[in-house]
Order: structure tokens, then C-alpha cells, then sequence
């Protein structure tokens, strides 16, 4: 999926921001804190919230999109606005609380669903009334004409770097198998993942997080691994190795080992350093960087991967990489990024840019290039410093 274009508005909230092109493999949203950039990574999300059945009190979109096919779809809606009396709570359940006011999904000219408050249109024809409470592409998802809109919806992910989580690695999917497999199997669940997925395109297509997918390209010894280890240790020149190892084999206590049963973490090798280091003791800038690195190699054809913070733990002297593999490395994947980091801005074109301003409830989304800045990285770098100190 690349997001091709975005018109987002929260009638309940009270905020919105006009129509806004995204380029095809990376936009990095500048702005002062408080200016929108994160409710507009949120907006995204919510997005695929809806294609999933959620409703959103008084949301009202317009997104154009392609899918892996080359495909390309606008589908827009909008929430009804219901007032809510005390305190409201994102995740509430609002299914009984805001219909559907109106639906459209067109492709090629085509209208493909078409639905307002008296009637229900696919492909043309009148059905039967379905939730007004949930979206047309999350009921009809079994459809052939709707499933690929359904699963490039699903595509989207989103990374906040603004909350420091220190979890180890494949712990996510030890939570996740332990509820569906009988007790006398849960020791042996890493096989059977390892089992699954023993080629690359396997591997990156399937459902796991990033993390689980980089411990299995090293339990499988893809060539993806060490591709990415030796992209990393271009970054951290003073790494020499790293590794996935079994907590329980090195020396977590026995009581702890019982709960990350077949849990394994990462470990790195320093230079002149005699032990591995564990993930726990492992600098966060180190870790972030080693996620980004793996979702540029192991993220599926049409991921995209919303970033909020880019800049945040990470150290200056990976910067420099990360942008650059970002902008040229996996055309196939579509990132968004936000920062207010001068070493993030500066290493990036500024075609790249949206530069966010705000105007009470109304978030101000502008190409670099309606600024007329300098032509020089430097140039239009002290230019764009000034627009967003005086918008602070």
C-alpha cells in the first residue's frame, strides 16, 4: 500500500486538516511540539481502525491510496457527531453512539460502495442494510473486489519512539501462542515457528512483528541477517557480532528462566570485549536502530510504517544511515515519520518535508517548496528553523 493522498477531520474533537500529497516512499512531518504532527499519524491509524469495524464519533476521511497491484482506490466517510456527556475515552465503545452518515469507495472511475443513511450500493446493486455502525470494507471484506482494500488497510503500522519499552525480543508472540497451544507444547513453540518459515519470502510475508521475523531469519540462517548485522555495524562500528540466545541458557535465574520459557533476547559483541552484552544493557538508541534497520529488510511489499519521534534515542552517528536507507532502500514500503530534530531535518531533502503549523483546531500541512526556501541543505535548513521558532 502507499498512501498517496489524506483529508482528515474530527468533527467531535475539533480538529481537522486539509487535502495533502505523501510522497511514495518517505515524508517526514517538521513541526514544534503541539503543532499536529502526531494526530496526523493517529488520523492514519484510525483509518485502519475503521477497516477493522471500529467506529470514531465525527470522523470524516477521504484517502487515496494503491495497493501492492498498482491498484488505486479513494474511499471516503464520515462519523455522525454524538455528544458525550464526563470524560471521553478513546477506546470507549462507541458502536452504539455514532453511524455511519455516508460511505463511498470508487476505483478507475468505478464506483465500488456507495451507502448513505437510506440505502446500501455494491458494485451498482442495492443490498440488504447492513451495521450502520461499521465500515462497508469490514463488513464485505469476504468479497473479492473488497479483500484487497481490506488487507492494504491492514498494512499499516505504527512505531511510537516516543515511549521508551524495553520488552525482550519474540516475547510478544510467547504472549500470543501461549493462549491458542496445549502446556506440553509451549516449550517447543520457537520450532514450530522456525519450521514455518524457513524461506525469506515466507518470512516476510507472514504476520509476525519485526522482532520475531529478525530472531527467525537468524535461527534460519537467511542471508537477511547478516545483511542487516553488517548494515548495523556500519552504523556502530565498534559491534563486531551479534546474536539471538535462550535466556534460560545464560544465566537468568532459574524462576525468571520458567516465565521467558523458549524466550530468546539479543545479544552484541563490542570490540576487546571479552562478554556479549544483553538487550537489557544494550543503549536504546542501538536497539531503535536495529528495529528500523529490520523493517527496511523484513516489512512485506506495501507496509506502511508510521514513526512518530524518529530522532528519539537515537544517537547522531546513525542519522546519516538510517535517512539514506529510508529514501533508497526498499521502494516497496512507504514511511512517515514526524521530527523536530535538526539532524533528522537536516539530513533529509527537503522535498521530503511537510512542514505542520497550527491555527487552533485547524493543522496547516505545507510543502517546503511553498516557503520558496534556499536552495542549499544549509540554506533552506536555517529557513525552515525560523518558520517553526516563530510558530513556537
Amino acid at each position: 500500500m502507499k498512501i498517496l493522498s489524506l483529508k482528515l477531520k474530527n468533527n467531535f474533537l475539533g480538529w481537522d486538516f486539509d487535502e495533502v500529497d505523501f510522497s511514495s516512499n518517505l515524508t517526514l512531518l517538521v513541526g514544534v511540539s503541539g503543532a499536529g504532527k502526531t494526530q496526523i499519524l493517529r488520523g492514519i491509524i484510525d483509518l485502519s481502525r475503521i477497516a477493522n469495524g471500529k467506529t470514531i464519533n465525527g470522523f470524516e476521511w477521504k484517502i487515496r491510496f494503491s495497493t501492492v497491484n498498482n491498484t488505486e482506490f479513494i474511499w471516503e466517510g464520515c462519523f455522525d457527531t454524538v455528544d458525550i456527556d464526563g470524560l471521553y475515552m478513546e477506546d470507549e465503545d462507541e458502536i452504539e453512539k455514532s453511524p455511519l452518515l455516508y460511505e463511498k469507495i470508487t476505483s478507475k472511475d468505478t464506483i465500488l460502495v456507495e451507502r448513505n443513511e437510506e440505502s446500501n450500493q455494491y458494485q451498482g446493486n442495492p443490498i440488504p442494510k447492513l451495521s450502520s455502525h461499521q465500515s462497508m470494507i469490514y463488513l464485505l471484506r469476504e468479497e473479492s473486489a473488497i479483500t484487497e482494500i481490506f488487507n492494504a488497510l491492514n498494512k499499516i503500522e505504527y512505531r511510537d519512539h516516543t515511549r521508551n519499552k524495553n520488552s525482550s525480543f519474540v516475547r510478544v508472540n510467547y504472549q500470543k501462542l501461549e493462549k491458542s497451544l496445549p502446556s506440553h507444547l509451549l516449550k517447543n513453540k520457537y520450532t514450530t515457528l522456525e519450521n514455518k518459515y524457513t524461506t525469506l519470502e515466507s518470512l516476510i510475508n507472514s504476520d509476525e512483528d519485526v522482532e520475531t521475523k529478525l530472531y527467525l531469519a537468524y535461527e534460519n540462517k537467511l542471508d537477511i541477517f547478516e545483511e542487516i548485522k553488517s548494515r548495523f555495524i556500519d552504523v556502530f562500528q565498534q559491534i563486531e557480532d551479534i546474536k539471538f540466545a535462550s535466556l534460560e541458557k545464560n544465566g537468568i535465574p532459574a524462576k525468571l528462566a520458567d516465565v521467558f520459557t523458549a524466550t530468546h533476547t539479543i545479544y552484541i559483541k563490542e570490540k576487546s570485549v571479552s562478554k556479549w552484552i544483553r538487550q537489557d544493557r544494550v543503549s536504546s538508541g542501538m536497539m531503535r536502530t536495529l528495529i528500523h534497520l529490520s523493517e527496511i529488510f523484513l516489512s512485506s511489499e506495501g507496509t506502511v510504517i508510521l514513526i512518530d519521534e524518529f530522532e528519539n534515542s537515537l544517537g547522531i552517528n546513525c542519522i546519516d544511515i538510517l535517512t539514506e536507507d529510508l529514501i533508497h532502500e526498499n521502494k516497496t514500503l512507504q514511511f512517515i515519520a514526524t521530527s523536530h530534530h535538526p539532524y533528522i531535518i537536516n539530513n533529509i531533502p527537503y522535498e521530503y518535508w511537510k512542514i505542520i503549523t497550527r491555527t487552533g483546531g485547524h493543522i496547516n500541512i505545507r510543502n517546503a517548496s511553498d516557503y520558496n526556501l534556499g536552495k542549499s541543505k544549509q540554506d533552506a535548513f536555517i529557513q525552515l528553523t525560523r518558520i517553526l521558532e516563530k510558530q513556537a
